[in-house]
């Protein structure tokens, strides 16, 4: 299982219509301070676009070719943002950008990483690519690592039809779990086309990140529990780690 490829390759078009995390202002703020960000894990460019579009210079990484192509349609409608956006194929652990960067940040990409081995090598490769003192920022959702039924995700209207998304999970051996996602589209009331996605994540918890960022060589600088930079208290669901390269 490669991180990040599978779990969209069907239902990339799908995904901005569902990903309504009100995260890109938080992101901006530190692609505005840096000038220039590693997008890791960029998906369709939700957030790489609207920094582009602010004049931050955003280099992407993305694994999957459907998010990718998804992401590429994008930039192909606006021709402005080719001079701010660079997009490549590569995986956390083996992307080569030849230079460093002063930042970097992965959202909803560390999760895939499904053992220890994948985080380390990830976590040494984005070092390599950051700058002195140089910034990672990554979200991780250590409070939705339980196992849970399929259950009613969202439901949204594009103008063809109602799409409905539901989720569930399971729990696997080796700490990690299976997601699974099921789309639904209705017209005029009539299921006329259902998606089905798996794809896996690493359990991890509060500690587990701490101790893999020490080894791989970064600082814990700030954690947050929300977009809003609100601290991150125990029970949280979400965390947001704001680290530095330690030189």
């Amino acid at each position: 299982m490669k991180e990040g490829i599978q779990g969209y390759e069907r239902s990339a078009h799908l995904y901005d219509l569902f990903d309504q995390k009100e995260n890109i202002h938080f992101f901006l703020h530190y692609g505005l301070k840096a000038g220039e960000i590693l997008d890791i894990g960029a998906g369709t460019g939700r957030i790489a676009i609207p920094l582009a579009q602010e004049g931050v210079k955003v280099f992407c990484v993305e694994p999957s070719p459907a998010m990718r192509a998804v992401f590429e349609e994008k930039i192909s409608k606006q021709k402005t943002l080719k001079d701010n956006i660079v997009l490549i194929d590569g995986l956390t652990k083996g992307f080569d950008f030849g230079r460093t960067f002063p930042a970097a940040y992965l959202s909803g990409t560390f999760d895939h990483f499904l053992n220890d081995d994948e985080r380390l090598a990830s976590l040494l490769n984005i070092r390599k690519h950051l700058s002195a003192r140089g910034v990672l920022i990554f979200d991780a959702f250590v409070g939705l690592m339980t196992e849970k039924p399929l259950a009613p995700a969202g439901e949204v209207s594009d103008g063809h039809g109602v799409y409905k998304r539901f989720v569930g999970t399971k729990v696997l051996p080796e700490k990690k779990l299976e997601v699974e996602l099921l789309y639904q589209l209705f017209e005029k009331g009539v299921l006329v086309e259902q998606i089905v996605e798996k794809s896996f994540v690493g359990i991890i918890n509060r500690k587990g990140i701490h101790e893999i960022l020490e080894r791989s060589g970064f600082l814990v600088r700030r954690e947050f529990g929300d977009y809003n930079w609100r601290a991150f208290q125990e029970g949280n669901g979400l965390i947001i780690i704001e680290a530095v390269k330690d030189t």
